[in-house]
């Protein structure tokens, strides 16, 4: 029988490892419990920040200028950095939506459906007018017609861009085969497009009405409208479908708030555009019923 009087005798080294682990059990139990990101305990990264892309109607700084404080709204909306971006050209920036690139996006009316048909975009809000190629002049321009085209240069924004394939449709429907009864040149952005009348380097431009009412705050010239296309839909704010249904309204609401405070209204003077609407997918029906070249 064991001897109680008798002293046990525990290896020193046994004595040490238990020491350890009595001061390890205490300084778990005495610490204080702290928050655990969601999703740290599965190992799961944090969701990456949103890249809000817009297609290249404005020369580069000028579209920093108008969205890169629209960013930073969606940042302060949705908790997380929104960074902005453009493209050197509308093709580079299309290819881009084939991609899916974007998180966000600022596209024109032909993009955005070939992005939701086939990349999964939603549209949210769209500028809070139809788009039509306007047909300009300088104020004491002879050019009253677009019959008074006929053998000139008409200067337009990029190729694929909305407002050419709306000019160049409205030309045939009113007698004038493009590149043949009047020459077409294309430029990288509406402001460089108008600026070619201005120094008589065309006889007009086809371009929209946002880009008139941007060119002539900061060139401080009136351009005179002579004709005008049919209407299609505007520019709108697309969402990829992987953003969250509830960052998505977070995006609907800011936008559409914007024309109702100070701080909003700033952001649409200036780009000089007028308060934005929602929109639905199917408004864009008559763009995908569009005459293709």
């Amino acid at each position: 029988m064991f001897d109680h009087k008798q002293r046990l005798k525990i290896p020193a080294a046994a004595l040490r490892a238990c020491a350890a682990l009595l001061l390890f059990l205490g300084g778990v139990l005495s610490t204080p419990a702290t928050a655990v990101p969601i999703g740290a305990e599965l190992g799961v990264a944090p969701r990456p920040d949103y890249i809000f892309g817009v297609f290249p109607y404005l020369p580069p700084r000028d579209l920093e200028k108008v969205f890169a404080p629209i960013a930073a709204d969606f940042s302060r909306v949705l908790g997380r950095k929104v960074q902005f971006t453009s493209s050197s050209s509308y093709e580079i920036y299309a290819g881009r939506i084939d991609k899916e690139e974007f998180d966000i996006a600022f596209m024109q009316p032909f993009d955005y459906v070939r992005a939701a048909d086939q990349h999964g975009y939603l549209a949210l809000a769209a500028r809070g007018e139809p788009l039509k190629a306007l047909f300009v002049t300088a104020p004491d321009s002879a050019v009253k017609t677009l019959e008074d085209l006929r053998g000139k240069r008409l200067s337009l924004p990029p190729m694929d861009s909305a407002v050419s394939q709306l000019a160049r449709t409205h030309l045939r429907k009113n007698g004038l085969v493009p590149d043949k009864d009047l020459t077409l040149v294309y430029h990288r952005s509406h402001i460089s497009c108008m600026q070619q009348v201005l120094i008589d380097a065309s006889a007009a431009c086809a371009t929209a009405a946002p880009a008139i009412r941007y060119f002539k705050s900061r060139m401080k010239v009136d351009m005179r409208v002579m004709s005008e296309s049919e209407p299609i839909p505007h520019t709108l704010f697309a969402v990829q479908s992987r953003v969250p249904v509830q960052e998505r309204a977070l995006l609907l609401e800011a936008i559409t708030s914007w024309s109702k405070t100070p701080e909003g209204k700033e952001i649409l003077e200036r780009g000089k555009m007028i308060s934005f609407s929602p929109v639905s997918n199917d408004a864009y029906n008559v763009v995908r019923k569009f005459p293709r070249e």
